[in-house]
């Protein structure tokens, strides 16, 4: 069967082809055989009723049925032929259909237009590394002692920064107390920063057993709109005092790290050294992708379909109500009932989200682009070891289960286009000139 593509635009195209009246008359046949074996007509058996009189009764309803069957089938044959990357259903533009001759089909459908990549080769990209220092790995040491720290009740002094203490509470806004703005027993850091500014550090120097009323001010963009910007009178009551007894740093404490194999203090030090550069590598890497796959979409522009473009801002709107649904709903209880009832964009939300949404499907298609010519691939064995991974760390389980029910519910898919994302940059970052430089964190806070 012959098929013409003709071009409309980069992201059109027109499909022309003929139905031969014989493989529509086979169709017809067939569909009348099948009619015959299940209708009933009076005074006729099921499988004996006259295809003349199958004709009269069922025949305007049959054509137009098996014609449809033909031309979506064809259509289908035709975008799989042609290779056309289709974005939604083709569109019948005109259907010539005289008795007893060939059918003429054409539609329109839209495609994802053919990116020809330029040459980036040329592309130079600046990797800064925050420089590790001696403070950095003591840092990370001190959180390992405070994992190992034994908790000691205290008895003889009043509340220093860093102690935990264990306070009841109330507290007003004016005259009235609110919601929330009770409790008992509640176990608090002195000075570490998990209470409202002021709150916490105005404990120290409490004595056990003692009342201290407290006045803050509420943070502008605290969550709770009743309380923010607003000042807030605390009653704190003192029950007991409790601090961290740090183990000893020693070759003894380093070997008693589990799953570290650190053989000293010395090899400690050198280890979480080397862990840390690794990991603001690693960092830091993730800034040159970011910037390299924006170079990249940069040199290329393409046309995009329109109905692509209209998709992803939905998307966009749907995740936008999404997030403020959450926000709005962020009150102490869940909600079973699913707010999912579909989008309808509106022009404005069309026109707010269009760019964004065209820069989203730009970079996704140079990025497929890309990993074609790079020849980027995940292999079944990367998978199963990441997903090991990743189960892991989400506190184990039966893997082929997890595997079953990612695969059921889209994870696994987003999981392996994550994976080949990245190996696609690791591949294109060896094409590009990367100047590497390690600098001072504060440096490179300055800069950004």
């Amino acid at each position: 069967m012959k098929i013409e593509i003709e071009d409309v635009d980069s992201c059109n195209k027109k499909i022309k082809f003929e139905i031969p009246h014989q493989e529509y008359d086979k169709k017809l046949k067939q569909y009348y055989q099948k009619l015959g074996q299940q209708v009933k007509v009076p005074g006729f058996r099921k499988g004996k009723v006259p295809v003349a009189m199958l004709e009269k009764q069922f025949g305007p309803d049959v054509k137009k049925e098996v014609l449809s069957n033909l031309i979506s089938d064809q259509l289908n044959i035709a975008i799989t032929e042609k290779d056309l990357r289709a974005v939604g259903q083709p569109h019948l533009l005109e259907v010539s259909a005289e008795d007893g001759t060939d059918i003429s089909v054409s539609a329109s459908i839209e495609v994802l237009p053919t990116v020809e990549l330029k040459d980036y080769s040329s592309i130079e990209l600046n990797m800064k590394t925050p420089r590790i220092t001696d403070d950095d790995v003591s840092q990370t040491i001190l959180v390992m002692r405070q994992r190992k720290a034994t908790i000691i009740d205290v008895t003889d002094r009043p509340a220093q920064d860093k102690d935990l203490l264990k306070i009841d509470f109330t507290s007003k806004l004016g005259d009235e107390p609110f919601e929330g703005g009770t409790a008992k027993d509640q176990i608090v850091q002195a000075g570490g920063g998990q209470l409202i500014e002021g709150l916490d550090k105005g404990m120290i120097g409490m004595e056990i057993g003692e009342t201290r009323d407290i006045t803050v001010q509420v943070p502008a963009d605290y969550h709770n709109k009743e309380l923010a910007g607003k000042d807030v009178d605390f009653q704190i009551v003192l029950k007991s005092i409790q601090e961290q007894q740090l183990p000893e740093l020693n070759d003894e404490f380093a070997k008693g790290i589990e799953d570290k194999n650190f053989a000293s203090l010395d090899d400690m030090n050198q280890k979480i050294r080397s862990e840390l550069e690794d990991f603001e590598r690693k960092e830091a890497k993730k800034t040159l992708k970011k910037e390299l796959t924006a170079k990249i979409t940069e040199q290329n522009h393409l046309d995009l379909p329109e109905g692509l473009v209209k998709e992803q801002v939905k998307f966009m709107v749907e995740q936008a109500q999404k997030k403020q649904g959450k926000e709005t709903h962020g009150h102490g209880h869940d909600h079973d009932h699913d707010h999912e009832h579909g989008v309808e964009v509106t022009p404005e939300q069309l026109n707010q989200y269009r760019e964004p949404a065209m820069k989203a499907l730009l970079e996704e298609l140079i990025l497929d682009q890309l990993s074609r010519d790079l020849d980027a691939q995940v292999s079944e064995e990367e998978l199963e070891q990441e997903l090991k991974n990743m189960s892991q760390l989400l506190g184990g389980g039966n893997l082929q289960q997890i595997k079953r029910e990612w695969e059921k519910n889209g994870v696994l898919a987003r999981l392996h286009s994550r994976m080949k994302r990245e190996k696609t940059l690791d591949a294109a970052l060896e094409k590009v000139t990367i100047k590497e430089e390690i600098v001072d964190r504060k440096d490179l806070i300055a800069d950004n």
